[in-house]
């Protein structure tokens, strides 16, 4: 951390808070959000206590930036992987599904602080919540592509629901170590059989 007696630009500060970001989301990872404290941040972070306070209100706060990231990460992957496929909506609804499976194994605090914890933002009109929304927008170009070839929506929706259920819990149990490495990947082989 550069020293406080100097005004630091808007790329320190933007790195200092990207590099708290990082400690922090190992820290809950592996602890859980709720054992771990601002201290043991800034200890890690070799800074005083009070130092992470400059940047977030407490640690809900801080959890929640960590969260934001990953869902705009996530998001951002399975669109471009959705609109860089060309052909079928089937295609391009398989293109997003390995993006999904990739960063989740890629991913893995990440992808279990944004689905496994749920903060008050997550459904409000708040930074939280629209990152949650365009990640769980994403997640619809199945239902999406079924609609479009003639499936009524309530039954595209539930199938949509089906196969991201189905696709988390596979990549939840590998990640876990219940199941063998590549098995989420053969789920969704299996699913793009179905579809």
């Amino acid at each position: 951390m550069p020293p406080a007696s100097r005004t630091l630009s808007d790329a320190e500060l933007a790195a200092f808070k990207e590099r708290l970001c990082d400690v922090a989301e190992a820290m809950f990872a592996q602890a859980g959000a709720a054992h771990v404290s601002m201290r043991q941040i800034a200890a890690a972070l070799g800074v005083s206590p009070m130092t992470p306070y400059r940047y977030f209100a407490g640690r809900e706060e801080i959890l929640a930036a960590v969260r934001i990231r990953g869902f705009e990460r996530f998001a951002g992957l399975l669109e471009a992987a959705h609109a860089g496929t060309p052909g079928s909506a089937a295609a391009k609804a398989a293109a997003a599904g390995r993006a999904y499976v990739d960063f989740a194994l890629a991913n893995a605090n990440t992808y279990r602080l944004m689905f496994d914890t749920h903060q008050q933002g997550d459904s409000a009109d708040t930074p939280l919540g629209r990152a949650v929304a365009r990640a769980r927008a994403t997640l619809s170009v199945y239902g999406d592509g079924l609609i479009a070839a003639g499936t009524p929506e309530a039954e595209a929706r539930a199938m949509e629901l089906l196969i991201w259920s189905t696709l988390h819990g596979a990549v939840t149990l590998e990640l876990a170590g219940t199941t063998p490495p590549g098995s989420a990947r053969e789920t969704l082989r299996l699913l793009a059989r179905l579809g």
